[in-house]
């Protein structure tokens, strides 16, 4: 059984999570309509939608940021696989 203070401590913590990860989705959102306008172009000019070499880059560059930051690249890693050189939106 929790105290009320305990109650008030994970209610108030649950709510900045649940804020983050709302922010977070606003975020990719947003991301993934820079994105498509991008590949749009890129289409239009005939040159290829994705560069290996570009998203390596980007993914050692914010592997080493996660680190700044305390997170583990071993956790952070899938995320950008899942993130980085792919279609977000729908349709």
């Amino acid at each position: 059984m929790m105290t009320p203070k305990q109650r008030e401590y994970l209610e108030t913590n649950r709510k900045l999570i649940d804020n983050l990860d709302d922010a977070l989705l606003d975020l990719l959102a947003h991301r993934a309509q820079v994105v498509d306008a991008l590949w749009q172009w890129k289409e239009q000019q005939a040159l290829p939608r994705t560069d290996p070499a570009r998203e390596a880059e980007v993914v050692e560059r914010l592997l080493a940021r996660a680190e700044t930051k305390g997170l583990s690249r071993d956790a952070v890693k899938p995320l950008l696989a899942a993130l980085i050189g792919k279609r977000l939106l729908a349709g």
